[in-house]
């Protein structure tokens, strides 16, 4: 009778013990199977990459902005949460073509963070297959102002442009997290399909805007210039980041009124007190600020800042016929 008390007891054991195994293989097979990972660490150096790169991350990232919309990407003060931020980052996002040169080379060299580094899988220039625009055909030097020797670097205004930027980042994020290649395209091909669909829309409402002419404080709208086809190329800047003489001032006056230019564009972090000067020399003028980024004038959205942007041109020209 003990006996086979016992034996019924060894083969509850053996049954309990292989029962546990499957258990855990089960577990086991699950998990190397399943493309659920650690969420990636994601530094963006301006606000447009940030709002890109969460469209693409979606849940899988954490998105670090550096600065807002209204910040200038020419000149940044660094702070302590930079490098405490890009030393945890695997991934690191930046428009390059020099616009950060002044900032976040160190921040990367501070950081001591390898995986960041130019030329590792976690460092992505969203400049990347971009048609850069402005490319110097002189030798330039510092004598000649805030001259960027690759081109003009503010070509995320072009919603195209954005396009590929979203492509880099998704290309980025599948280096660092190759298991969730497939959530990321899915969500890069969303993106994409909303962004032609905008760029269509405002096409539209741009046609009778065509060939428009407007004068600028910086050299930044020729992206946007170019793509929905209105003239953005005369600058109040005498030299790029360098204040504008009173001579040279007086000779863009003298163009506009010439060539019956009545708008000047601005972005939101640039002092006005040049464009306004300029605006109260020619007859029937105005002055008008664009957003330029993600947040700046209370946009929230990469799409939000373009429909505003191309909308109050569109009022300036009503208003100033």
């Amino acid at each position: 009778m003990d006996t086979l008390c016992d034996h019924s007891v060894s083969n509850q054991k053996r049954s309990f013990i292989t029962t546990s195994f499957v258990f855990v293989f089960l577990i086991f097979l699950f998990l190397i199977s399943s493309p659920i990972s650690a969420r990636v660490s994601l530094v963006a150096s301006i606000s447009d990459i940030k709002y890109i790169a969460e469209q693409i991350a979606g849940e899988r990232a954490d998105v670090y902005g550096m600065i807002r919309g209204v910040d200038d990407p020419h000149f940044v003060m660094t702070r302590p949460d930079f490098l405490v931020k890009l030393s945890e980052a695997d991934v690191l996002c930046v428009v390059g073509l020099d616009l950060e040169v002044g900032w976040i080379p160190y921040l990367q060299q501070q950081s001591r963070n390898m995986k960041i580094q130019k030329g590792q899988p976690g460092y992505c220039d969203t400049s990347f297959g971009v048609k850069i625009l402005g490319e110097p055909t002189v030798m330039m030097d510092r004598s000649m102002g805030d001259m960027h020797i690759y081109g003009n670097p503010h070509y995320w205004n072009d919603p195209i442009n954005a396009i590929q930027m979203a492509e880099n980042v998704k290309n980025a994020l599948t280096r660092v997290d190759p298991l969730n290649r497939e959530y990321y395209e899915g969500n890069f091909t969303t993106f994409k399909k909303r962004i032609i669909q905008i760029t269509k829309e405002e096409m539209k409402k741009m046609e009778p805007y065509f060939g428009l002419k407007v004068a600028v404080f910086h050299d930044q709208f020729v992206y946007l210039a170019s793509r929905f086809k209105f003239n953005a190329n005369l600058t109040i800047e005498e030299r790029p980041g360098v204040p504008p003489s009173v001579r040279y001032m007086d000779q863009v006056i003298s163009y506009m009124i010439a060539e019956k230019i009545k708008i000047i564009l601005i972005g939101p972090y640039h002092n006005p007190k040049y464009a306004e000067y300029v605006s109260s020399k020619v007859p029937g003028s105005m002055v008008v600020t664009l957003p330029v980024s993600v947040g700046a004038m209370d946009t929230t959205s990469y799409e939000d800042a373009l429909r505003l942007s191309l909308q109050k041109i569109r009022d300036a020209s009503d208003k100033t016929k």
